[in-house]
């Protein structure tokens, strides 16, 4: 620099030697050195950048340095320029994109859940489905509510009821009959029979079977013969053939009785065999009163009253006597 101002002053001695006026640069000088010696001092200053940084991208290849322009976030912008500036002088800079960095990566918290979105939707379905249903549950629940305020509002509109003997159809009940009845056919067994503990209880036992079945069939036969049987008779035959069936249970045994206890028992088994077909056969034989020229029901009848009529004289459902068969012998 101070080499420079020397020469500048002495280019303007001559300036000087005539005034102040600026003569051309040949007036003192040789027209060679005038020329060197004002390119020289016209020349602009030198540029700031060392020689050492200029070294630096001289001695990188073009891939390095296009590696900078590529990745312009990893360096300052100062070495981004250097790096373009060193390309365009060896005249193969690219065409890159000096924009600046962004980064185009979504956030972890931007991210769309798409799952929780299903699940969510999932969950409000459900609750709209299940408070639907409650809703759906009340108004009938409200409904049913309202039916049966309505019901019993007008049952209590209804006048009283009145009250009607009406004729009952149900079968009476015999058990204090039947146990009369046990007592009087063990009386008539010889007390060598009933001396066996376990003949004794058996006897008893089957002798309360039978007479509970015996009293009930014999009030429905009779309503039949006198005219008046019950509207539900059929099904009242049902039910006392349901009661027959506990004798049958009992007397599928074989039974080692005494004479006098085998032959009440050998009545009452073909009794309750013959009262059993007439309640099948009967409610079919009833339009008409059929059952009275029917042979089959007027034999079977014949036959209990005599069977019966040996266990006991008197009916303990009628109070009549029971009619026996008596065998008449012609003498010749």
């Amino acid at each position: 620099m101070e080499i420079r101002n020397e020469l500048r002053d002495a280019v303007a001695a001559p300036v000087k030697l005539y005034g102040g006026s600026a003569p051309r640069l040949g007036a003192a000088y040789s027209p060679a050195f005038a020329n060197l010696l004002a390119a020289f001092i016209l020349q602009p200053p030198p540029t700031a950048v060392s020689d050492t940084v200029t070294d630096f991208y001289h001695q990188k290849t073009d891939a390095e340095l296009l590696y900078f322009l590529e990745h312009p976030e990893q360096y300052q912008p100062s070495l981004v320029e250097a790096a373009r500036r060193e390309l365009q002088r060896r005249g193969k800079a690219p065409v890159v994109n000096t924009a600046p960095y962004q980064d185009t990566t979504t956030p972890r918290h931007e991210e769309v859940p798409t799952r929780s979105w299903g699940r969510m939707i999932a969950l409000g379905l459900g609750l709209l489905v299940l408070g639907g249903g409650s809703y759906w549950l009340q108004q009938r629940s409200e409904a049913q509510q309202a039916e049966l305020r309505a019901r019993e509002e007008a049952r209590r509109r209804l006048p009283p009821p009145k009250l009607t003997e009406v004729a009952t159809s149900a079968i009476p009940n015999y058990d204090g009959v039947v146990t009369r009845m046990v007592t009087e056919q063990l009386n008539k067994v010889p007390a060598s029979e009933k001396a066996n503990p376990q003949h004794l209880r058996q006897f008893r036992l089957l002798s309360k079977l039978f007479w509970r079945a015996q009293t009930q069939s014999e009030y429905l036969i009779n309503q039949a013969y006198e005219g008046d049987p019950s509207p539900s008779f059929a099904d009242q035959t049902l039910v006392v053939r349901q009661t027959w069936d506990a004798w049958n249970q009992a007397a599928v045994y074989t039974y080692k009785f005494g004479p006098e206890m085998q032959e009440r028992y050998t009545r009452m088994q073909k009794t309750a065999s013959h009262q059993q077909h007439i309640l099948d056969i009967l409610p079919k034989l009833l339009p008409n009163r059929q059952f009275l020229q029917d042979d089959d029901m007027t034999t079977r009848t014949k036959e209990v009253q005599d069977l019966v009529g040996y266990l006991t004289p008197i009916s303990p459902v009628t109070g009549q006597r029971y009619r026996r068969t008596l065998i008449k012998m012609k003498l010749i």
